[in-house]
C-alpha cells in the first residue's frame, strides 16, 4: 500500500529552512541632532603639552631684564636724591681762577739757519686761585698753563704744575715761568708778533687745565676736567690788564 510522502516538495523545505537561519539585517543607525551629547560618554579633559624649552628661556630672560631695569631705575633715583641733598646741604661751587699778570723777560723773533722765522720768549705768569666754599675743600689734579698769540696760532710756551689741595676759603697764588725756544712761525705771524710786542698791543691768550674735585673730611669726589680760558691779555709796562676768563666744564660747557 502506497503511503503519502510527508514532504512532497523537499526543495521548498530547504529554502524555508535557509531563510529562517539567515540573520535579519542590522538596523540603520539613528542620526543625532546637532549639539547632541551622549550622557554615557566619558568626558576627557584636553591635556596641553608642556611649553617648549625656548619659551621658558625667553620668559626667564624677560623677567631678568625687568628686574635689572627696575633696579637701575631705583639706583638712579637714589643717586639723584643723594646728589640733590648733598648740593642743598654743602652748596659746592667751582673755584675762582684769575690770571693776574703776564710779564715777558725775553721776547725775540729771529731767523733760523734755514731762513724761517723763529720765536724765543720767556715770561712769568701769575695765577690766583680762590676757594669760595665754606664747607668744602678743593683738590686739584695735575694742571697746566699754556700761552698763545695770534689767535692761538703761535705757542708762547706751556708749564705743568703738580697737583695740590686747598682748605675751605683758601687762596693760592701760582707764579709760573713759561718759555719757548726755537718756535717756527710763518712770515705773517712773525710780523704780527714784532709789531705787537714793540707797540705794547700784543694780544696773549692763556689757557689753564686741571682736574678739580671737592673734599669733605675723608670723603672726596672724582675730579672733573675744568678749562679756564682767558683771552685778550695785553702785557704793558711789565704787567698786564685784567683779562676776562671763562670756565669750561667737561671740555664743552661754559658756565660763566
Amino acid at each position: 500500500m502506497l503511503q503519502p510522502n510527508p514532504n512532497p516538495n523537499p526543495s521548498l523545505k530547504s529554502r524555508s529552512t535557509m531563510s529562517a537561519e539567515k540573520p535579519p539585517p542590522p538596523p540603520l543607525p539613528l542620526r543625532r541632532p546637532p549639539g547632541y551629547r551622549d550622557p554615557s560618554a566619558q568626558i576627557h579633559l584636553q591635556q596641553h603639552p608642556p611649553p617648549p624649552l625656548k619659551r621658558r628661556r625667553r620668559a626667564c630672560c624677560r623677567i631678568c631684564c625687568c628686574c635689572f631695569c627696575i633696579a637701575a631705575v631705583i639706583l638712579i633715583l637714589v643717586s639723584a636724591s643723594a646728589a640733590f641733598t648733598f648740593y642743598l646741604w654743602l652748596q659746592p661751587r667751582l673755584p675762582q681762577i684769575r690770571l693776574k699778570s703776564v710779564r715777558f723777560s725775553d721776547f725775540n723773533v729771529g731767523t733760523a739757519s734755514g731762513g724761517e722765522p723763529v720765536l724765543d720768549a720767556a715770561s712769568t705768569v701769575e695765577v690766583e686761585i680762590r676757594n669760595p666754599n665754606r664747607n668744602l675743600g678743593v683738590v686739584y689734579g695735575r694742571s697746566s698753563v699754556a700761552l698763545s698769540a695770534v689767535g692761538g696760532d703761535v705757542s708762547l710756551g706751556e708749564r705743568r704744575v703738580a697737583g695740590f689741595s686747598q682748605e675751605r676759603g683758601g687762596v693760592t697764588t701760582l707764579k709760573l715761568a713759561v718759555k719757548v725756544e726755537g718756535e717756527v712761525v710763518d712770515g705773517r705771524s712773525a710780523e704780527v708778533l714784532r709789531k705787537g710786542f714793540r707797540s705794547g698791543n700784543l694780544v696773549v691768550n692763556a689757557e689753564m687745565r686741571s682736574g678739580v674735585g671737592v673734599r669733605h673730611g675723608r670723603w672726596a669726589t672724582a675730579p672733573v676736567e675744568v678749562v679756564v680760558v682767558c683771552g685778550g691779555v695785553r702785557p704793558r709796562g711789565g704787567g698786564s690788564m685784567q683779562p676776562k676768563c671763562r670756565i669750561k666744564v667737561f671740555n664743552w660747557v661754559f658756565i660763566n
